[in-house]
Order: C-alpha cells, then sequence, then structure tokens
C-alpha cells in the first residue's frame, strides 16, 4: 500500500465519508505515541472491515512521508484510511496530509471557553469508539462553539451526561481527584485520554471514570482538554461559568502538575523509529 494524495471517485471516503483517520504530533524525534494511534486505528479497520498495514509497514510510509517532508518541527499528520470500493475491486487508500499546530501559548497560559452544545452526543452509536472521517457532526459543533466565542464545544450524551468535546477529551479536578467521563458516556478512546490516566496512576493520583452530570462539573476546581495536538489544556470558562487557571508550571494546582507530568513524560518516551 502506497500513500497517496489523490483517492477515486468511487472510493466509499468520497461517497460516504466511510474511513478512519488519526492525526499524530509530529516532532524532531518522530512521531509521537504512534503505537496508540496504530492501535485504535487497526480496531477501528476491522470494526469497519478495512485492510491496514501492518505496523512495521504503517510506520516505514509514516518515515518516508516525514524524511520527504520540508517543514518545521513540530506539525500534525492527518492519516487517512479510506473505505475502498468493493464493488469494484479497489483497496483501501492511505492518505497522508500535513498541517500546522492550531494552538497558541495564551490559550495554554489562559485556558480555553467551552460552549454547552444544544443537541446530544449519541453514545450508543457505533461511530463513537472509532475515529470515523464521517465527522461533519464534529465540524458542525465546532462552528456552533465558535458562534458562541468559544474555542470548544462540550457535547452531553442522550442521558445528559458529560460525554467529550467536539475534538477533545474532557478532565475535571475536584479535592485532589481526577474525573474524566467513562467510555460509556460515547467519548471517543482517545490516544492522550490514555496516556494521561496512565501517567496520574504512576503519580498516585486518585481516579474516578464514571457518568457525571454539568453540576458536577461546574462545581470542580480545575477542567482540561486533552487531544493528540494540544496536549493538556486548560479551561478558563464553561459557557457563564469562569474557573480558575493556575500560571504556567504552578505547583498548587494539580492540572499544572500534571502537565508537567505529562510534557517530561513526552521528552523521555521511546519513538518508534
Amino acid at each position: 500500500m502506497i500513500p497517496d494524495e489523490t483517492i477515486l471517485t468511487n472510493d466509499r471516503l468520497v461517497l460516504f465519508g466511510f474511513g478512519l483517520f488519526e492525526t499524530l504530533l509530529i516532532t524532531d524525534r518522530g512521531p509521537l505515541f504512534a503505537d496508540l494511534h496504530w492501535q485504535r486505528m487497526k480496531k477501528g479497520a476491522q470494526i469497519l472491515g478495512l485492510r491496514l498495514p501492518d505496523k512495521r509497514e504503517w510506520l516505514r510510509l509514516i518515515q518516508v512521508f516525514i524524511q520527504q517532508t520540508l517543514e518545521t518541527f513540530p506539525y500534525a499528520l492527518r492519516i487517512t484510511l479510506s473505505g475502498g470500493s468493493p464493488l469494484t475491486r479497489h483497496p483501501a487508500q492511505l492518505l497522508l496530509h500535513k498541517r500546522s499546530i492550531p494552538y497558541t501559548l495564551e490559550q495554554y497560559t489562559s485556558g480555553i471557553q467551552l460552549n454547552l452544545l444544544p443537541y446530544p452526543r449519541n453514545e450508543q452509536s457505533p461511530l463513537c469508539s472509532i475515529k470515523s472521517t464521517n465527522y461533519l457532526e464534529n465540524i458542525l459543533a465546532k462552528e456552533e462553539a465558535g458562534r458562541q466565542g468559544c474555542e470548544e464545544g462540550l457535547w452531553l450524551n442522550t442521558q445528559g451526561f458529560l460525554a467529550e468535546g467536539t475534538m477533545s477529551n474532557l478532565f475535571f479536578l475536584k479535592d485532589g481527584t481526577l474525573f474524566t467521563p467513562s467510555l460509556s458516556s460515547g467519548c471517543l478512546p482517545g490516544t492522550r485520554r490514555q496516556v494521561i490516566l496512565n501517567l496520574a496512576r504512576s503519580q498516585q493520583i486518585s481516579i474516578q471514570e464514571g457518568l457525571y452530570t454539568l453540576s458536577d462539573l461546574l462545581s470542580s476546581d480545575e477542567i482540561f482538554m486533552t487531544n493528540s495536538l494540544m496536549g493538556i489544556m486548560p479551561v478558563r470558562k464553561v459557557n457563564a461559568s469562569s474557573f480558575p487557571v493556575s500560571p504556567l508550571g504552578s505547583l498548587n494546582s494539580g492540572m499544572r502538575c500534571l502537565e508537567t507530568a505529562y510534557k517530561n513524560f513526552v521528552k523521555t518516551s521511546a519513538y518508534l523509529f
């Protein structure tokens, strides 16, 4: 399988948004946590019945792309696995595209604003567990948040419990305990969600994964979001409710301590090539 920049018009990715994607953070040392991204894409491919190259070949294709790309580090690399066209025996394709990272130092310093979205996340949908290219709902939700002057939207599920952001996972701290919606809420099993949970356990931080209400969130001490590009992003406001955002590196903030631990972990993490 050779990565391409073009795709046939009868591919199910074009016709139906049928496919998978991963967004990797590329640094001067290579792709960060590539193994986690491959594992999630593999699970998604199994669910959709798509053929995915084995991990060694998948990583080789990424390495070749990086070597041929003249770009200042860090940057984002999107890997798309198309749905192919079974009727014409056209196999799934890998498409690789780079883009810049959209987050700013000001956002990490002061925090972002969340807009509570007016319609729910369907936690019963099979799409919740995969990184699907059928992303229109997320894009519309993100645009709605932007119209409200916010950088990110926040979904409740159909039962009224907290789920996730349009492009991020949700965490909040209360009395020294780290809370995050469980996967049963309908949130995506994010790669950084997994990293943060593992990191918190190693730091002896109490963790609770469950079903939480908006009231639980609004009574918390600190809130942050995560995804593969933003890492840990503090939240300063949810609709009209404001939350404190401690200075970068503060030792009195559970969120900032996790942020420091995450940055140190990234520096010492092994890259696969």
